[in-house]
């Protein structure tokens, strides 16, 4: 009888756990490639999705292997990048912009595609609805042209005596700009256009700007200006220009202020995605999330380096202050 009740005890056990053992018993490492801006692994946005992924319970070198390739910035290299990717025939690709998810969505129309921030997705063709994408491509979207004119304004807030703003941008890049200029007058400013074609035109155009006499300059969220957010802390610094950026990533390198998402809280959400695909998930199902919540954050070590004050309600408007 006793033999009988543990017999029925171990059957029952092991039905429970019969979901759990169907996907571990698959014994392979799965594959994920990683197409990425920031030139290492120290990225704070691979990090975070590194941390997520090991919260999920995916571990490098025990059930997953991640292929971690870089652009540095350049855009043009990920479409060599993607076919390295599909050649290696990973189970999911993590993109980190739309130059990324572009070529990956060229390279692979079977191979699961997560973008950790893309602009207009459905505009690009990405994906078929934010709410059905529809493909092998999902992910979650970046809000690019709409928080331009909101930079602005903190910015003017910040400095309510500037009349002339600089707008650092990657050359050919013109989204939203229009609308950047409109905002630019009724705050009662003249925008100055500075465009930067890659890495080694960022110094000429800090120094056009300050040949210029800007009061400040807002840098777009080009990825030739995220890779090199560190250089740019130092130029404004230098040629002493307050800079308000796309996301604190920028604040955090030495730039004054920034207002958008934190990118760090959106790759951990992506890997939210890899791991339903990994499990079985359809990215045609899996709906494209929008962002909901944004921060301004305020370097005050660069305020007191720039010998400027703050104004208080803009302080008790800042989600970080770094000091």
């Amino acid at each position: 009888m006793i033999r009988r009740r543990q017999l029925l005890i171990a059957m029952g056990a092991g039905m429970l756990a019969a979901p759990f053992a169907d996907f571990a018993q698959q014994q392979r490492i799965y594959r994920v490639g990683y197409l990425a801006n920031d030139p290492d692994r120290a990225s704070p946005t691979f990090q975070a999705f590194l941390a997520a992924m090991r919260q999920l319970g995916w571990i490098e070198g025990k059930n997953i292997d991640i292929r971690y390739l870089t652009s540095n910035g350049q855009d043009e290299r990920f479409p060599e990048l993607a076919a390295t990717v599909v050649r290696d025939k990973v189970d999911v690709i993590v993109t980190s912009g739309s130059g990324s998810t572009r070529a990956a969505k060229a390279a692979t129309s079977s191979i699961p595609i997560v973008f950790g921030s893309a602009a207009n997705p459905v505009e690009q063709g990405f994906v078929a609805s934010l709410g059905r994408p529809g493909g092998n491509v999902t992910g979650l979207a970046l809000l690019v042209q709409e928080l331009g004119p909101k930079r602005l304004q903190l910015l003017k807030e910040v400095l309510p005596n500037a009349k002339r703003i600089g707008l650092l941008q990657q050359e050919g890049a013109q989204r939203g700009t229009g609308v950047d200029d409109a905002i630019a007058r009724s705050l009662g400013v003249t925008l100055l256009h500075i465009p930067a074609a890659n890495a080694d035109d960022i110094d000429t155009a800090f120094a056009k700007a300050a040949r210029s006499g800007v009061d400040a300059v807002t840098v777009k969220a080009d990825a030739i200006f995220v890779v090199n957010r560190n250089r740019i802390a130092e130029l404004a610094l230098k040629h002493r220009l307050p800079m308000m950026c796309a996301d604190g990533r920028f604040v955090e390198a030495g730039a004054l202020a920034s207002y958008g998402e934190n990118f760090a809280s959106r790759y951990q959400r992506a890997a939210y995605y890899v791991d339903k695909i990994l499990r079985g998930a359809k990215p045609a199902d899996l709906p494209v999330e929008q962002p909901m919540v944004f921060e301004l954050v305020i370097n005050l070590k660069t305020a007191t380096a720039l010998g400027m004050a703050i104004p208080q309600p803009i302080l008790l408007q800042a989600d970080r202050l770094i000091k």
